[in-house]
């Protein structure tokens, strides 16, 4: 090829190919348009209270209040708000070209507690009247019987303050356009005394019985943690505790000379002050270690009463001699008691009573079919000033429950105990009222046979199931309950 035609076809190429080029940019080019901006319109929604959840057109917005809800496009939404205890709440909110244009939200505030369809309402009743009503430690300036109005959905402590008787409190839920009653018993603490955990170092509220020494100490025995003494002023009792062989007391008792009996689950200890000495297990004449009742006679003889047994002691537990079945038939013994006359009466669990001459002479068996006594199953034995005994009953729903009491010529059945009731304990004071202990509250029967029953309906206190019941030298009657603590009622003078 010679000079002047390879110049000619490289001339050639190069038009040619520079042309594609310009032919190419020449031609136009498909591309996807760009994405709308997302809607600028919002809303901004505070309530009072706060915390209300937001719904937006019935969907939640996992958005609780004060908050706002953005990319919202032009319209009307429902909105509604919802919070536990109150009323649902809706509204209609427009969402405008002007809000999304200047990206301001729309504002809404909502104030619940001036919306009486969202309010509640609590009924303040007290026995007695007259009692000043505090709302969560706030005084509302009102007194019982009264209705406090227009209270925001919620939790409140209403307690009442009546001077001369105790504050009583309790928490309520307020639900909107509801109304709640709060009536309360206040108990008269110039009458009534209530010592429970929560006011004083007892350490549990089930007592199990209850003995007052010739000092006036009330000694307070327990389920499970020993015996409790309280001198007025003073608690204590940690002295005995330690050499106490089971922590379940059955029975406290005080002999002639102030040393105190304590019976357990497990023997009995006995206490003069500074002296302990433990009675059980391989270390004393006892039929059966459950000890349940103990008595003296005038010449300061035991009588211990189990759950294997009645036995007796003399020489201050020197010699020991049990009864056997000829003379009570039935071993599981509930109470024991000492007469005048220093004989020996015995209540069982299924065979009624045994009573026992102090020589060990003569004996005798009574039961409700010999001597028509309201049942078998003896729970308490008492003594009144005038010599008669006085009987109580376990629980027998076919006789209605009740007492007995012997004068001596003849048994006599009283059934004004509550129907059904067990007897626990009996207390005869020296004006001859009878305090009957029983698990449905205090029973008290005057000379004048006028009868009061104290319980949780008209003292307020929890004292339905009243396990023991002795008297001071003042004329306080103290009474142990399972559940209530110790209880003093100083009406008795």
């Amino acid at each position: 090829m010679n000079k002047e035609l390879y110049l000619r076809l490289k001339y050639f190429s190069i038009i040619f190919i520079t042309g594609i080029i310009f032919y190419s940019c020449g031609r136009q080019v498909s591309v996807t348009p760009p994405d709308a901006p997302p809607p600028d319109g919002a809303i901004f929604i505070s309530t009072y209270p706060e915390g209300f959840q937001i719904f937006l057109n019935g969907r939640e917005q996992r958005r609780i209040t004060p908050d706002t809800i953005k990319w919202l496009a032009n319209g009307v939404y429902q909105v509604t708000l919802k919070k536990n205890l109150f009323n649902d709440f809706m509204m209609y909110v427009k969402v405008g070209d002007q809000s999304a244009r200047l990206k301001i939200p729309v504002s809404i505030f909502y104030d619940f507690s001036k919306d009486s369809s969202m309010l509640g309402s609590i009924f303040c009743d007290s026995n007695p009247e007259k009692a000043e009503v505090f709302l969560n430690d706030s005084s509302t300036g009102q007194f019982t019987p009264v209705t406090i109005s227009n209270i925001l959905p919620g939790n409140y402590e209403v307690r009442y303050h009546l001077q001369n008787h105790r504050d009583d409190s309790v928490n309520i839920v307020v639900n909107s356009n509801s109304t709640q009653q709060v009536s309360m018993f206040l108990l008269d603490t110039l009458l009534w005394q209530q010592y429970t955990t929560d006011n004083s170092p007892i350490g549990t509220n089930n007592l199990t019985c209850v003995g007052i020494d010739k000092n006036d100490v009330v000694w307070v025995g327990t389920d499970d943690q020993g015996v409790v003494s309280f001198n007025g002023n003073t608690w204590g009792g940690k002295q005995v505790y330690a050499i106490l062989p089971s922590k379940h007391v059955n029975c406290i008792t005080v002999d002639n000379n102030n040393v105190m009996f304590f019976g357990t689950n497990n023997g009995f200890v006995t206490y003069n002050g500074s002296v302990e000495h433990m009675y059980g297990f391989k270390s004393s004449g006892l039929p059966n270690y459950t000890i349940e009742s103990i008595c003296f006679d005038n010449s300061d003889n035991w009588y211990i009463g189990t759950q294997g047994g009645v036995c007796k002691s003399t020489m201050n537990g020197g010699t020991w001699a049990t009864y056997g079945d000829s003379m009570v038939s039935d071993s599981h013994i509930n109470c024991v008691l000492c007469d005048n006359s220093d004989n020996l009466w015995v209540g069982m669990n299924s065979a009624g009573i045994t009573e026992i001459n102090n020589s060990i002479t003569d004996w005798q068996n009574i039961n409700n079919s010999t001597s028509h006594i309201i049942n078998n199953n003896i729970r308490a034995l008492a003594k009144s000033p005038n010599g008669e005994i006085w009987v109580g009953f376990g629980t027998d729903f076919m006789s209605g429950g009740g007492l007995s009491y012997f004068n001596g010529t003849g048994w006599n059945n009283l059934h004004y105990l509550p129907y059904g009731s067990q007897t626990n304990a009996i207390y005869i004071d020296k004006n001859n009222t009878k305090w009957v202990a029983t698990d449905q509250g205090l029973v008290k029967i005057t000379a004048a046979s006028t009868v009061t029953n104290f319980n949780k309906d008209n003292t307020g206190m929890q004292i339905n199931d009243v396990t023991g019941v002795a008297g001071d030298s003042k004329g306080n009657i103290w009474f142990s309950t399972y559940g209530g603590g110790l209880v003093e009622y100083k009406g008795n003078h």
